[in-house]
């Protein structure tokens, strides 16, 4: 067994995936295929002494019968998946945006929790700090930008 290598966990599980067993499509193929094949060795074995009547009602029964089973192999395809959504990043609320020294961008956790914003900020962006005389904790920008968040400005 060759070993795989991979950036990712994701393509890893995916590189060594052993093949899935039959699907259900070609299942289906099969035994369309089968009925078909079953259908017109049953018609050849028709006695030739029928009426022309009979001839006309049997060919009508098997072309419904094959039209019947045509239309749903049709059906067996299953519809594409549906393309994969960007994921939607959170965006910070500008009005809690604090800038320090016009070099540094914060923002205020008390004014988060004010506007509603309610996503789980990551705590290694957090310093205490004291705002107007009050405790607040302040979140670094560039690091919520790095953690997934959309900051604007700066």
């Amino acid at each position: 067994m060759t070993k795989l290598h991979s950036q990712t966990l994701a393509e890893t599980g995916f590189a060594s995936r052993v093949p899935a067993p039959k699907s259900m499509k070609r299942l289906a193929n099969m035994i369309t295929a089968g009925a078909i094949a079953v259908s017109l060795l049953l018609a050849s074995a028709v006695p030739v002494r029928a009426a022309g009547r009979d001839d006309l009602a049997k060919a009508l029964i098997a072309a419904i019968v094959i039209g019947a089973l045509l239309n749903s192999a049709k059906k067996s395809h299953a519809d594409p998946a549906p393309a994969p959504q960007p994921v939607q990043r959170p965006r910070l609320p500008d009005v809690c945006a604090i800038d320090i020294d016009s070099q540094r961008r914060v923002f205020s956790g008390n004014c988060l929790q004010r506007e509603g914003f309610d996503h789980n900020l990551p705590q290694r962006c957090a310093s205490e700090a004291r705002i107007y005389g009050r405790p607040d904790r302040i979140f670094g920008a560039d690091c919520l930008r790095g953690a997934g968040f959309r900051v604007s400005g700066r």
